[in-house]
């Protein structure tokens, strides 16, 4: 647990993540090794890009253990990416 706070603690780690995530136009799924990034590869990553118009903006996503409980946090993290869609698309509305 030390050895992934430190990981995020420098940023590089995450912001790679991220990048590599907002290139999907949908959940992407990065288990165990699949990651790539050996200092969290005890780790598995849901994430899902938001944005308004056609454009991604953003990415949000959950780092938990390889054995989470995919079937619960697949769902709820494309849920989350729809709502802060939404909230964009209305902001940009007015």
């Amino acid at each position: 647990m030390k050895l992934l706070f430190r990981t995020f603690e420098e940023k590089s780690v995450l912001v790679k993540i991220l990048d590599k995530a907002m290139d999907a136009e949908d959940i992407k799924i990065f288990i165990g090794s699949e990651n790539r990034f050996n200092e969290i590869k005890g780790c598995s990553i849901v994430t899902a890009p938001y944005g308004s118009n056609g454009n991604i903006l953003g990415t949000l996503g959950v780092i938990g253990p390889k054995r989470m409980n995919y079937s619960k946090v697949i769902p709820l993290v494309n849920y989350t990416a729809s709502i802060l869609s939404d909230i964009m698309a209305r902001r940009e509305a007015v």
